[in-house]
């Protein structure tokens, strides 16, 4: 189901944040440190791959495509590659992944542990879009969500916690959107099996945050719509990704993120330009068209 774009007058402009201070790095990089990121054959979780590697870390990438796709760029294998030739390093392994299968995520933490030593942070960003309201939502819909999004996120997530725990420190980095957007009506209403598993991985940080204060727990969430293969082939096409911003403005924000102090950083729900713009950094560079002005900018569609 394609969603028309339209320029809404309430997109969002920043023009004036309260800094926070929590963000301020305490490391140039992130030198010996270990990363695994989920759902990042392409998209944002390859972008944040990217930035992390860029920063000098040891990356660990998942994804369930193995053979080129017909509709969806790259495998993990090439993803992995595109890793190690955008930061210059051979510290980047790429693990095909299905976070539906308990098994393969055991092969993931015992892998990643016996290639890098340890598990220094994680970021849980696969997801399944299946975009219906509630009298259309199909079963196959509903079980597709509930493995990838709450289930498998979980279990993943879990698994990364008793290794991060063991080592009584840890970073851990959910691509989820804030509580606080639960009332967006128009949009929860119409896409509410979605947007229940997307908050299921919320209130996944907030309480595991409350859990283990020997580890920092953060959601990050984009302000705009992302030039991403979903915004692509299922909400709006070319004229959306248009009014997008890149997947540069979110490997960037996250990057930021686990460059602070994980002791001060933590227990936050952070939207992509604000936590560049706590770093004055200019953020109009991220617009996918340049001529796109800030105000016209698709709002992501929980803001």
């Amino acid at each position: 189901m394609k969603m028309k774009a339209i320029k809404n007058n309430y997109a969002y402009v920043l023009k004036s944040i309260k800094k926070d201070k929590s963000l301020k790095p305490i490391t140039e990089n992130l030198e010996n440190k270990t990363y695994i990121i989920s759902g990042a054959t392409r998209g944002i979780g390859l972008n944040i791959a990217k930035k992390l590697a860029k920063a000098k870390a040891n990356v660990v990438i998942l994804g369930k495509t193995q053979k080129p796709h017909k509709i969806l760029q790259g495998t993990i294998s090439s993803a992995a590659e595109d890793v190690r030739k955008y930061a210059k390093t051979s510290n980047c392994t790429g693990i095909p992944c299905d976070i539906r299968e308990t098994e393969q995520i055991d092969d993931v933490i015992d892998q990643t542990i016996k290639t890098y030593g340890k598990i220094d942070g994680v970021v849980l960003n696969a997801s399944a879009l299946c975009l219906n309201n509630t009298l259309n939502q199909s079963e196959k819909e509903i079980k597709l969500m509930n493995a990838v999004n709450i289930n498998g996120t979980y279990y993943f997530g879990q698994k990364c916690l008793q290794k991060m725990y063991k080592n009584d420190q840890g970073h851990m980095l959910i691509i989820a959107p804030p509580i606080d957007m639960l009332y967006t009506d128009e949009w929860w209403l119409n896409h509410f099996y979605y947007s229940m598993s997307k908050f299921n991985m919320s209130l996944m940080a907030k309480f595991w945050n409350k859990e283990f204060s020997n580890i920092a727990i953060n959601t990050l969430w984009p302000r705009t719509t992302i030039n991403t293969a979903p915004v692509q082939n299922i909400l709006g096409g070319d004229e959306m990704v248009k009014i997008s911003r890149t997947t540069d403005i979110m490997g960037d924000a996250a990057r930021q993120i686990f460059l602070s102090d994980p002791h001060k950083c933590n227990g936050k729900n952070f939207i992509d330009d604000e936590v560049l713009a706590s770093l004055d950094v200019d953020t109009e560079k991220y617009r996918v068209n340049e001529n796109t002005k800030e105000k016209d900018l698709m709002p992501d569609f929980f803001c």
